[in-house]
């Protein structure tokens, strides 16, 4: 018996990666499914598209998304707490059939509040997505030149592979801990978290970085790389 209501649900932005989803082919497919499209957009909330509205607005797509999902911390700055918009009528089904919603805490007033206030801010300035912005390219073309295997993109999230290396596990914990005692502070990981032969350092570049801290974020990865014959 087919299905009453079909829902396709993805990541706008795949967070091992930094990849970007192909919303606009996950809507066509949807049109042809009569189906409903749900994005999560966690890790793009903010700082990804023209006015930081993710994956959605980097296609074109804003309106055409069923339902949105996202969080108030990460590049909102929120410490818990996430959100659901979508069509009055869908939302209004949630206030009434979700059990978090039912059953949990709600979001303490001043997550709130600081929640309204980061969305405020990102409608009256574009200041600090664009220095993210500026920084994630600074520190991808500088790693890219250095001779590092990094998946191409434009997202924040940068995965520094292993995938050229037989004990590309054991390089990625031992990496992480001689960037650690360089003053640089990321985290290896490897199966099964990542597919084998895929383990990695995920770097996440920040607005709060200046340009110096990219160079020396740079510096490290250098000695240590060369150290353990990664470049």
């Amino acid at each position: 018996m087919p299905a009453r209501n079909i829902l396709i649900a993805t990541d706008g932005v795949f967070s091992m990666d930094g990849d970007i989803a192909d919303v606009r082919g996950i809507i066509d497919l949807a049109n042809t499914y009569d189906a409903m499209v749900m994005v999560d957009e966690s890790h793009a909330t903010g700082f990804l598209g023209r006015s930081g509205r993710g994956a959605i607005e980097v296609h074109d797509a804003i309106g055409q998304v069923d339902l949105i999902t996202s969080t108030l911390g990460k590049a909102m700055g929120g410490a818990t707490g996430g959100f659901t918009s979508g069509r009055r009528e869908m939302i209004e089904i949630l206030r009434q059939k979700s059990r978090p919603y039912l059953f949990s805490n709600t979001l303490a007033p001043s997550i709130a509040a600081a929640g309204i206030a980061a969305f405020d801010l990102l409608e009256k300035s574009d200041d600090l997505r664009q220095k993210l912005m500026a920084n994630t390219a600074l520190f991808r073309s500088e790693m890219t030149r250095l001779g590092f295997d990094i998946i191409e993109g434009i997202h924040p999230i940068v995965p520094v592979l292993f995938r050229k290396f037989a004990n590309d596990a054991q390089l990625s914990q031992q990496m992480a801990r001689d960037l650690y005692a360089e003053g640089i502070y990321v985290v290896g990981f490897f199966f099964p978290v990542v597919p084998r032969g895929q383990s990695r350092i995920r770097v996440q570049i920040s607005a709060a970085h200046t340009e110096e801290h990219i160079a020396k974020a740079v510096a490290a990865f250098a000695k240590v790389g060369r150290r353990h014959k990664v470049i």
